[in-house]
């Protein structure tokens, strides 16, 4: 009872970021089909009309939950590249990440064509990524390191190609962690016109998708 009473002391904001949250771990499990309202509810610990208070359908609740999780991803991913040099936050962003993190953007990409505000926000986003990986081929041209004749074409085709080997990685399983970055570092070396087998020196740690390592609870 005491349990319920501190809960219903929490603001708006942090109703709605508990929700939002509990809705990710659930996605992370189940994938975005799977989530429900009730499930949502039972996670927070509150009653399901609860829920529709803050979101008016299960649509509308994945699709923010996506939004603000990869909002706060990319805010912190692009503090943690802003602390690099321009080789190690290029081999950063595209060295394979944890699985929970692609699971979701691989399942939002599945979702999508029957949730129109989950695709809205994933397109949106996926630029904010190419837009992010732009900026860092041009730190490495910049710094000498590389060349890039359009950096904008360049950072879509190495997303094009760390999307697909996150899919043969992650979701099929025919490729694992080092065979995946060795593919997706070379391709970089060779259209970026870099040393040839820089990016693994870096010892890149993934310079993304930390939110899918943070506590459940």
């Amino acid at each position: 009872m005491s349990e319920k009473r501190s809960a219903a002391r929490k603001s708006s904001d942090e109703r709605r970021d508990e929700i939002v949250r509990a809705t990710l771990r659930l996605v992370a499990a189940k994938g975005f089909a799977g989530v429900t309202l009730r499930e949502v509810a039972t996670e927070v610990g509150v009653v399901h009309g609860l829920i529709r208070h803050y979101f008016a359908s299960r649509d509308e609740l994945v699709a923010a939950a996506f939004d603000v999780a990869v909002t706060r991803e990319l805010a912190a991913d692009q503090q943690q590249l802003d602390g690099l040099d321009p080789i190690a936050a290029l081999a950063g962003w595209l060295a394979a990440t944890n699985e929970n993190h692609y699971h979701v953007w691989i399942d939002a990409w599945s979702e999508a064509p029957r949730t129109p505000a989950l695709a809205a926000a994933l397109a949106r986003h996926h630029d904010d990524c190419e837009r992010i990986l732009t900026r860092v081929i041009e730190r490495v041209v910049d710094a000498g390191l590389g060349a890039s004749a359009d950096p904008a074409a360049d950072s879509r085709l190495l997303t094009a190609v760390a999307d697909g080997v996150a899919v043969q990685h992650h979701v099929v399983g025919v490729i694992g962690v080092d065979e995946a970055n060795d593919i997706v570092f070379g391709i970089a070396e060779r259209q970026l016109g870099l040393e040839p087998g820089i990016l693994a020196r870096a010892n890149p740690v993934p310079a993304r998708g930390q939110w899918a390592d943070a506590p459940a609870r």
